[in-house]
């Protein structure tokens, strides 16, 4: 029985960048680095939704004037945006239409798809800001059935309490994952089976600590996993510890509540991530999840590395085992994957990429006109345009 996740609300996701994605701080929430390209993106980011990036000119909106009386200051406002495309064929499918297992958003096969288009808001203020990210796209998939809409993917608001800790109300991204919902801050298009097992989004309240420059950590207090309004009277608490310096990234996130409409057991979640680069041209990364509620439970690890070949022209592969216990979607087997991607960014802000990747499994549980098979093979042309 794979685990219930209330993806029709949501999308985007969910690097590693993650989760997931991006590590809180008490910084205003849209100072970010620009657009990552093939000759600058680093390392998989650590999860931090608070981290999100602005554009290179923000502007600062002018305070009306009122005779007599002091204007109040108007914030500082950036913008982001994506439109992400991409068109899938699934060689394992019969028919061609049959779509593949275990994605989160490349869900429809044989067929262009708008999977994500996306617009976020950042405001400023001197002690308070807020953020909004809204777009449509696909909220998620299981057994082949995707759907579609609009989605509030983050709304929440930011009050600095010092230089350490600043306060996050709303809904926001979830600190799990080496990997995130928009597609142009993630190595690769697709995204790994770990991601596809963990939260997209929380609603509640969150503490982010800058404990030095270069250390940071999270507490949370949330409904559950893309729980809004919550499935039942229980919460679930998360933490995060991400350290950045130097070239590297490690993160350690974990969420534990009871999850699930009249849920009995607890949901524990413990996540590791981290990235290295090892030159300007050259990033690895790994992500481990473990997954625990009641006797089911799952165990996956990931790794991955990205290459700059020449200006403009990037290779990324990625590999994956995970064994489950009736907590994924499949009764105690063992899942694996391999996927190579080639991606080419013209002007810095639109990207092409192929892709082709082969998931397997130690029992035959994908599908071929009927047939039981123990692969699916899939290849996939994206389309990115950000900035």
């Amino acid at each position: 029985m794979r685990i219930p996740m209330t993806l029709a609300a949501l999308v985007l996701a969910t690097p590693l960048s993650a989760s997931a994605q991006d590590a809180p701080t008490p910084e205003p929430e849209a100072t970010a680095a620009p657009e990552p390209t093939p000759e600058t993106q680093p390392a998989p980011p650590a999860p931090e939704p608070s981290a999100l990036p602005a554009p290179a000119a923000p502007v600062a909106a002018t305070a009306p004037v009122v005779a007599g009386v002091t204007a109040a200051p108007a914030p500082t406002v950036s913008w982001e945006g994506l439109v992400d495309t991409h068109y899938l064929y699934n060689f394992t499918g019969d028919p061609s239409t049959q779509a593949p297992l275990f994605r989160q958003f490349d869900t429809n096969a044989n067929s262009f798809t708008l999977n994500y288009a996306k617009l976020g808001l950042q405001a400023d203020l001197d002690v308070v800001s807020a953020r909004v990210d809204v777009g449509y796209g696909i909220l998620g998939a299981t057994a082949g059935v995707s759907s579609a809409g609009f989605v509030v993917q983050q709304a929440y608001g930011t009050a600095r309490l010092g230089s350490v800790v600043c306060l996050d109300a709303g809904r926001f991204v979830t600190h799990a994952g080496a990997e995130v919902i928009e597609t142009n801050k993630n190595w690769l298009y697709s995204r790994s089976l770990l991601f596809f097992g963990i939260p997209l989004y929380h609603t509640g309240a969150r503490l982010n600590l800058a404990l030095g420059p270069a250390l940071k950590a999270m507490l949370s207090l949330v409904n559950g996993w893309n729980n809004d309004p919550d499935e039942n009277a229980g919460k679930t608490a998360g933490a995060n510890l991400t350290y950045a310096a130097h070239g590297i990234t490690a993160s350690a996130t974990t969420y534990i509540g009871k999850e699930g409409a009249g849920a009995s057991d607890y949901r524990l979640l413990l996540d590791g991530v981290f990235a290295i680069d090892l030159s300007p041209s050259l990033s690895l990364g790994a992500n481990v999840d473990f997954l625990k509620q009641g006797d089911a439970h799952w165990f996956g690890v990931a790794a991955m590395g990205r290459a700059i070949l020449t200006e403009g022209l990037a290779l990324a592969l990625r590999g994956e085992f995970l064994k489950d216990k009736n907590a994924y979607g499949i009764a105690e087997e063992s899942l694996y994957e391999g996927t190579l991607m080639l991606g080419y960014t013209l002007a810095r802000h639109f990207e092409i990429r192929a892709e082709v990747r082969a998931d397997m499994s130690s029992a035959e549980v994908f599908d071929k006109g009927g047939t039981p098979r123990k692969n699916q093979v899939t290849g996939l042309l994206g389309f990115l345009a950000y900035f």
